[in-house]
């Protein structure tokens, strides 16, 4: 169907394939993934027509039809969604049928293209690249902006079609539903392997732990063998057996092992600390149009809380962060921002907004007048932007690179308080896991956006779920959450069940018409004392934590004074001078750590009093 013959594709300097090869078999799914800028995309344009490879061929299979949906999409004017949707030679029905799996309604179909979100005018196009019905179907990090239900939809059509998928994403969930081979763009070759993103996993593994024994059983055969030809090079009587060796050396073919490319690593700066109450919005209405997203909602953020918005597409998470970060005018309302809170606000389509005629090093000096270069340097080389590559225009970057320099213009000036949507869109998965562990570590305030459920739990300590302009606490982490609403849904089945007159069976999950017919709310029996509890759980973490970094401040400060009282010392103004201005910023460190403690104890003390009178 498609074959992939030695194909070998640089800019400049850079090298993204060396003589890459590899066979597209009918009917397979397959995933194709590598790190941010391996090629992946740059394949996607070969394999389109869109580049030519500098080296090698693609044969496609003749009259081969090719749908290819793109991460980033040309602007759709003058169309509804209906009509961009569907083709002249297909029935219109069809076209409704995909677009309402796809989470649109009939409302929606009359609607300008151009006056949806982003995630919307996408789901139209792939609307519009599943009623052709390809041959092959090329898909660039098509779950982005799906929500679950809309992405379960997405994952059995696809089971169900007998199209020969290429996919480009980093959701390892929807790789392992979805495909049977993967592809790994690595040291600039395709490596392929059948089965799914897990499987892929073990088997990538074991080849390399397999690898990494040849190499080291070889290594230890050369040191033998070149012993004995340095021992014996220069004895008459063993001149043939030397030789012998000699030549056995010049036929080994060497095992290399190449090294992965490195991992993003930072940690967020420590930020000042900001009052206890940092965002509150109180009153807010928004609509767009004649659509109603919120008409009244308060909603209040306190420091040091990890606020995940949870909910359906469309449901206004975006439009709350929005208001939050101060970007977007509620129609009527009032947004109060807390004593020393300082923000940083990271968009859903955030990488779009950089200059593409900037370079890397610019884009980062447009966020702060006063860094030096060397430390924008320092923070482009912890995003592996190094050398001469920090040079690179931004047009010239994957989607996963302007998502890392994206992210790099947040740690040029510190904030204490980070609203995010959907910041791990466009990361591979070893770039997600470095995110969620500086996002971890980080002492400050958290709202965020994400469909990544593994993002989710490692981040969230209070969830809030938008449905229908409302704004539902859920004061634990993200498994509490979905543990409350399996047991809400539990409660509906069994209330529906009892008022059918039908015996009760397992639970399964309530349509939205099962919802409406309840009435009541489930009581709330022994809901308190769990969230609270599970609040005094985190909150005891978070205090042991602040304590053992305060007592490593406290160390290092005392261990610097002693140093600092050195008369010889002050021989060496220069050292004494960089030492002195180290010591200053570790003190001020443990003033702030200090009032994260207080603060963090204060709050400790009032779930504990609040338990108590449970009891």
């Amino acid at each position: 169907m498609l074959q992939i013959e030695s194909v070998s594709k640089q800019y400049s300097t850079k090298v993204l394939l060396d003589g890459a090869s590899a066979h597209l078999r009918p009917n397979s799914r397959v995933g194709l993934v590598g790190p941010n800028g391996a090629g992946k995309t740059t394949l996607f344009r070969m394999i389109l027509g869109e580049e030519s490879p500098d080296k090698g061929s693609i044969r496609k299979r003749p009259r081969l039809r090719i749908g290819y949906l793109p991460q980033e999409l040309e602007t759709i004017t003058g169309k509804t969604v209906l009509d961009a949707a569907h083709r002249d030679e297909f029935p219109e029905h069809e076209a409704k049928r995909i677009l309402m799996g796809l989470g649109f309604t009939e409302v929606d179909f009359g609607r300008p293209v151009e006056n949806l979100s982003g995630g919307y005018r996408m789901r139209v196009a792939l609307a519009h690249l599943l009623l052709s019905n390809p041959d092959v179907l090329m898909l660039d990090e098509p779950t982005n902006h799906l929500d679950k239900p809309t992405q379960r939809w997405f994952e059995q059509f696809l089971l169900d079609s007998d199209m020969t998928l290429l996919i480009i994403s980093h959701d390892t969930a929807f790789l392992d539903r979805v495909v049977t081979h993967i592809w790994e763009l690595r040291h600039h070759k395709i490596e392929e392997y059948r089965g799914n993103y897990s499987l892929f996993q073990k088997l990538k593994e074991e080849k390399d732990a397999q690898l990494q024994a040849s190499a080291t059983r070889q290594s230890k055969e050369i040191a033998r063998v070149q012993k004995f030809v340095d021992r014996f090079r220069y004895q008459a009587n063993k001149a043939s057996q030397v030789q012998s060796r000699i030549k056995q050396l010049d036929k080994v073919k060497r095992i290399e092992l190449q090294r992965d490319p490195k991992r993003v690593k930072f940690r967020f700066p420590l930020p000042s600390t900001s009052g206890r109450e940092v965002l509150d919005l109180a009153g807010m209405a928004k609509r767009y149009g004649e659509k109603v997203v919120y008409e009244s909602l308060d909603f209040a953020v306190e420091r040091g809380q990890r606020i995940a918005l949870v909910g359906e597409n469309g449901a206004g998470k975006s439009t709350l962060l929005k208001m939050l970060a101060g970007v977007l005018q509620p129609d009527t309302g009032k947004r109060t921002v807390g004593h020393g809170v300082t923000l940083h606000y990271f968009a859903q389509h955030q990488a779009e907004t950089l200059n593409p005629e900037h370079t890397i090093l610019e884009s980062l000096e447009e966020v702060t007048k006063h860094a030096e270069m060397n430390f924008l340097r320092g923070i482009a080389g912890a995003f592996l932007f190094t050398g001469q590559e920090q040079k690179k225009f931004i047009k010239a970057l994957s989607g996963g690179e302007r998502n890392r320099v994206a992210l790099a213009r947040m740690l040029v000036e510190p904030a204490n308080t980070l609203l995010l949507d959907e910041p791990t869109n466009h990361l591979d998965p070893a770039s997600v896991d470095v995110l969620t562990d500086a996002l971890v570590e980080f002492p400050g305030t958290i709202v965020f956006i994400s469909h990544d459920p593994t993002f989710l739990s490692r981040i969230a300590t209070r969830v809030v779920e938008i449905e229908d302009g409302r704004a539902r606490n859920f004061i634990g982490d993200y498994e509490y959450y979905l543990w409350k609403k399996a047991q809400e849904f539990e409660s509906i089945k069994e209330t529906k069940d009892e008022l059918d007159g039908k015996p009760q069976g397992k639970p399964s999950a309530p349509t939205k018409a099962m919802v409406q017919q309840v009435t009541a709310p489930p009581k709330e029996s022994g809901g308190d004392r769990r969230d609270l509890t599970k609040t005094q759980a985190r909150l005891d973490k978070q205090v042991a934590r602040a304590e053992s970094d305060i007592a490593e401040l406290e160390s290092k400060v005392k261990a610097r004074e002693i140093e600092l009282a050195d008369p010889a010392l002050y021989n060496e103004f220069g050292k004494w001078t960089t030492l002195h201005q180290e010591h200053d910023g570790w003190k001020r460190d443990l003033e702030r750590m200090t009032a994260r403690w207080e603060s963090l104890s204060a709050e400790l003390e009032e779930v504990k009093q609040k338990l108590g009178a449970l009891r």
